[in-house]
């Protein structure tokens, strides 16, 4: 035998398990969709991020664009030879004034295909030199402004990469990321423009050099989280600018040289660029801009890129990466002391719980005990005193309605059955046994017809009346109701010892049912409703009584030729033109207390031998002199028709139609006898088969 566990056990397990559960259920979700707030903040935040890097540099970029173009509008083709000094000082202010007004720049010049250059540069102290270099020489003279000391150094203007680059590609453009001369060392790039005679002709190449390093320090002073990292690169995966270490490294010869950004410095931006570089391949096939969550050896990152093309030749990419950690920390911390506060709850309610369930438990134990007695099928007690939860003395009183119910059901299975089952501790399972029982059948008269043309609301309505007072005349009866076929309705009475007492309570009900419709037809007919009419056949005789169907499904019913009969019997009134026929047995089981009147000799189905049907008409003390006459002469008709006398028979039964035109057995056997005149049957047994009848009526 399983083990067993109090209410009051399984209720504290359960309500504390489910409080516990929500609580767990609850958290769980509050802290990830804070992570999913998070997440979704955070990419907001350092996509907005990436827009400001690339807005940064496009100042930068801008900046040393237009610087290189306005020299073009400073000077025209007249005005390329330098050597007068008032030109050349006219364009070296011209470029000390954009210097100044723009700190970022790092220089500005004039490039001249004869080997010229008129420059002017600012160097890392933030000093303004000029730079010029004469045609012919390959030297670069330089001189802080102001200031006589004249400096020369090797210098090929022709030879620079963005002299070769203009010439070779013919159009304004921006040279590669290249080293910058300087301490300490930074990386450049340069931008340079056209000037061109009417021929189209390049005269000289305008230039501005800007440096990188504004770019670190923009970087630098963004704030993403504790650990956060950004970094700018190009498509070749060079570091162009980083918020955190070096953009170049020194070889062992001391030669500067600039760092891809997957052998770099910093651990976050090498893992997240190789893993990225495993996901999606080479950088320079990487999408225009993207986030996704990656996991690398350090843990998994959130990233941000976006590339940068604002100016022709420039393609870089601006990446921010987040270790996820950063993200969740708080809302770690967090979770970790509501989980402490909901834990300080749960030991508080389980007092509270404890209570509550004692509570539940005691008024369960009280109906617990009743539930035994009425397993005993010990109806009969009283009600125990009224709980006062709601739910448990909605229980107490549901208890009593399942008293009441089983004393109603004793009424429709027999007691003794339902106690032998509860006596000997099992389950109904299919099975039956032999036994007397009176089957009624009862059928509405045209209802098909009448389902056809009624909508179906009304149908609906007029169906559950009929069939609840219809049930209702059998159940006053102490009858069991087997089941309801459309409009048909089949019922039993099984017999303790004979047939004689659950008889005569069928006929009551069949005649009660008839008496109900007669009633029900003048309510239908003021609403307007079609005015049913019922057939109802009665027999008795022996039948299988138990349960049929399957271990999981049962129902207690009859089965046998005594059913079919009943069943043939209640079709033959659409022949007869009468309401309620019962089998031979019936009417002599309920000769003193019910009026039969013999109808006719018939074999149907199940009664292969033939015997006589009757007509049920009333309760013997209701009976009218005009009933008995019609019987006692239609009774005198039948002899002479069983004995074969078809001609008197068919004038017997013609002179109770003269009499009562309202009979209607009386003319269909006279019409029948009329039949047998004109063709004589060969062997006249005296019972009319008619089964054949019954389908084709």
């Amino acid at each position: 035998m399983a083990r067993t566990y109090t209410i009051r056990t399984v209720l504290m397990l359960m309500m504390v398990g489910e409080i516990i559960l929500a609580i767990g259920i609850t958290g769980w979700l509050w802290y990830d969709n804070g992570k999913a707030s998070v997440r979704s903040l955070t990419i907001d935040r350092c996509e907005e991020i990436s827009a400001r890097v690339e807005s940064q540099i496009e100042t930068l970029l801008a900046t040393a664009r237009n610087a290189a173009g306005a020299q073009i509008d400073f000077i025209n083709t007249d005005l390329v030879n330098l050597t007068a000094p008032e030109n050349r000082q006219r364009l070296l202010d011209y470029q000390m004034s954009f210097l100044r007004r723009h700190p970022y720049l790092t220089s500005i010049g004039l490039g001249f295909t004869d080997g010229q250059l008129a420059a002017a540069q600012r160097d890392p102290d933030n000093t303004l030199k000029e730079l010029y270099s004469d045609a012919g020489e390959d030297i670069l003279y330089e001189s802080n402004l102001g200031e006589d000391v004249v400096e020369a150094t090797s210098f090929v203007t022709t030879a620079r990469p963005w002299f070769l680059k203009a010439n070779e590609e013919r159009r304004p453009g921006w040279t590669e990321v290249y080293n910058f001369a300087g301490s300490p060392p930074q990386l450049g790039v340069t931008a340079f423009d056209l000037v061109t005679d009417d021929d189209s002709e390049i005269i000289a190449i305008a230039i501005c050099d800007i440096t990188l390093g504004p770019v670190d320090e923009f970087l630098s002073q963004l704030y993403l989280t504790e650990n956060g990292r950004s970094a700018v690169i190009d498509r070749n995966g060079l570091l162009i600018a980083i918020s955190q270490g070096r953009s170049l490294n020194e070889d062992e010869e001391g030669n500067l040289l600039r760092i891809t950004a997957k052998s770099c410095d910093d651990q976050l931006i090498r893992e997240t660029v190789l893993t990225l570089e495993q996901d999606l391949g080479d950088i320079a096939k990487w999408p225009i801009a993207g986030s996704r969550e990656i996991a690398t050896q350090i843990g998994t990152v959130l990233l941000v890129w976006q590339t940068i093309r604002s100016q022709q030749d420039i393609d870089w990419i601006s990446l921010i990466a987040i270790p996820s950690v950063d993200l969740i920390a708080g809302i770690t911390e967090r979770t970790r002391w509501t989980g402490i506060a909901f834990l300080v709850l749960i030991l508080l309610t389980i007092p509270i719980v404890w209570r509550t369930a004692g509570g539940i438990t005691r008024p369960v134990r009280e109906l617990n005990n009743e539930m035994k007695q009425i397993a005993r099928f010990e109806i009969e007690g009283t009600p125990g005193k009224p709980s006062r939860l709601t739910e448990l003395n909605q229980m107490q009183i549901r208890m009593e309605g399942m008293r009441h119910a089983l004393a109603s059901f004793e009424k429709y299975v027999p007691s003794r059955v339902v106690r032998q089952l509860v006596a000997e501790d099992r389950v109904a399972v299919p099975g039956m046994e032999e036994a007397t029982a009176c089957v009624y059948f009862s059928d509405v008269v045209g209802f098909t017809t009448i389902a056809e043309t009624l909508p179906p609301d009304q149908l609906v309505l007029l169906g559950g009346e009929y069939l609840q007072e219809m049930s209702q005349q059998v159940l006053d009866q102490s009858g069991i109701i087997d089941k309801f076929m459309g409009d048909a309705i089949m019922a039993f009475w099984i017999a303790e010892v004979d047939g004689s007492r659950v008889t005569t309570r069928a006929c009551r009900a069949a005649l009660g049912s008839q008496r109900r419709l007669t009633q029900l037809r003048a309510d239908w007919k003021a609403r307007d409703l079609p005015q049913l009419r019922a057939r109802i056949g009665l027999h008795t005789g022996p039948v299988l009584v138990g349960n049929i169907g399957s271990h999981s499904r049962l129902n207690y019913t009859v089965l046998g030729d005594t059913v079919n009969l009943a069943s043939r019997l209640e079709g033959l009134n659409r022949i007869y033109g009468t309401e309620i026929i019962v089998s031979e047995e019936v009417a002599q089981i309920v000769s003193n207390e019910m009026h039969c009147r013999l109808l006719d000799y018939v074999a149907v189905k199940g009664r292969r031998a033939g015997g006589g049907i009757y007509q049920l008409v009333c309760e013997q003390d209701r009976v009218t002199d005009t009933q008995r006459i019609i019987a006692n002469q239609h009774e005198d008709a039948l002899n002479s028709y069983q004995a074969g006398h078809f001609e008197e028979a068919k004038n017997a039964f013609s002179e109770i139609q003269r009499e009562f035109p309202d009979d209607s057995p009386s003319r269909i056997l006279a019409t029948r006898c009329q039949q047998l005149v004109d063709r004589p049957p060969e062997n006249w047994t005296g019972f009319a088969l008619l089964d054949r009848s019954i389908q084709d009526t």
